[in-house]
Order: C-alpha cells, then structure tokens, then sequence
C-alpha cells in the first residue's frame, strides 16, 4: 500500500466512498509515477482514475505531472516515459499431502505496482486482477493450491539461475533469481506455484502479508508446469 496515502478530489471521493477508496489505496505500491516515470520517492502522489467504460483504471503520479481526477472523458491520458513496475520474489511453500509434507517452489509477482484495474458490480467499486490471469487459469486460493495441475495459460521456464513464467494474454514474462534449493524443488515437481496478486510488495514480504495476500480476492494461483 501507499504508505503516506494518496491526494484525491471529491468526485472520486464520492463516487467511490471512502471504503472503495482505501480498497484502492491498499492495493497500489510506490513505484514510478505514470506521467513521467519518475520514482514515487517519499511524497504523497495524487490519485487518478481513468474511466473509459470499456475499461476503468487507478493510477498514481506526481502531482505537479497530474492532478487528482476522475476522468470519464474517455481520453487517456498516457506517457511515454512511464512504465509499470512489476515485482517478483521466490519462495518455498510446504504442503501437507497426509502425514507427508511437501515443499514446492513458488513465485510472487505483482504484475503493477503503480496502477490496478477496477470493476463495479452492485456494491460499488473495487480493485480487480486484469481479467487476463483468470482467463489463464488463475484461481483464488481459497480454492486450493493447484500442486501439479497446470493452468492451462501458463508456462513455467527454469534456467541454471532464476525461474520465469508465460501467461497467455500478458506480454511481460515474469521472472526471478532462485537459490538452488528453491529451482530444485520445482525440478523435482516439475513447475511451481505461480501466485498473482495487488495485495503485496514482494520485495516487502512477511510470513503475516503472506497469509493475508493469500487470503485477498486481489489474489490469483495456479500451478506453472515446466
């Protein structure tokens, strides 16, 4: 999350509530900002929201670069210095499967640091993931860890060094150093747990955001054959 919050106006204020509101805050990182790709630093960046109908979009940026807005002009106003910040880290995940405990290789990724996609059903607004993950297969972890049943839009490389992953729809490939315990666990298995979420920094990652990431609808997995 923004650890000194956001500038925001009163149309988004008020079209989102303050509950949405800190929905949206807790899911965006500092990053660069997205008019001029400059770093977040220690300021308190102002809020857009970009809602073009097809698609609706929160973004941070420097307030003199941008303004806090609600924008519904379907404009967009974009820059070509700003880039989104994704972030990776492995991990080491122990499974019980009945008195046996397995441990498989994970990888973290927060695909935009800077910016979330929102949707709106009955109750009003909300981050999402881009539906692109769930159309690849993710699903929310409260379904189960997927060990071994691969999504089918994802694939899973491993090198001497790091692992990456393909996702169908995405045109960034993740990817992430892994120690040799960590890229053997997936070799043993043969992929690793992919987990897709806004709900953390995995550069900033504890045992307790963990759990909660986990437990976020902001959060995906699926199971990324090799």
């Amino acid at each position: 999350m923004l650890p000194h919050g956001a500038v925001t106006d009163r149309r988004t204020q008020a079209r989102l509530g303050g509950a949405a509101l800190s929905e949206v805050l807790a899911a965006l990182w500092p990053g660069d900002r997205q008019s001029c790709g400059t770093s977040l630093g220690s300021d308190k960046p102002s809020l857009a929201i970009d809602d073009l109908h097809v698609f609706t979009r929160a973004t941070v940026h420097h307030r003199a670069c941008r303004a806090p807005e609600w924008n519904d002009s379907r404009a967009l106003q974009t820059s070509s210095s700003a880039a989104l910040t994704w972030r990776t880290v492995v991990l080491l995940l122990p499974f019980q499967d009945g008195r046996r405990t397995i441990r498989a290789a994970g990888l973290l990724v927060n695909p935009a640091l800077e910016e979330v996609s929102l949707t709106e059903d009955a109750s009003g607004w909300h981050p999402c993931l881009e539906p692109a993950f769930a159309a690849a297969g993710l699903t929310h972890a409260a379904h189960g860890m997927p060990i071994g049943n691969p999504a089918a839009g994802v694939t899973g490389y491993l090198t001497q060094t790091a692992f990456s992953v393909g996702i169908t729809g995405c045109m960034e490939r993740y990817t992430c150093a892994a120690a040799p315990e960590i890229r053997a666990a997936a070799a043993k298995l043969g992929g690793f747990v992919l987990i897709v979420t806004h709900a953390a920094d995995p550069h900033q990652l504890t045992r307790g955001n963990l759990m909660d990431a986990f437990a976020s609808p902001l959060t995906l997995v699926g199971w990324a054959q090799l």
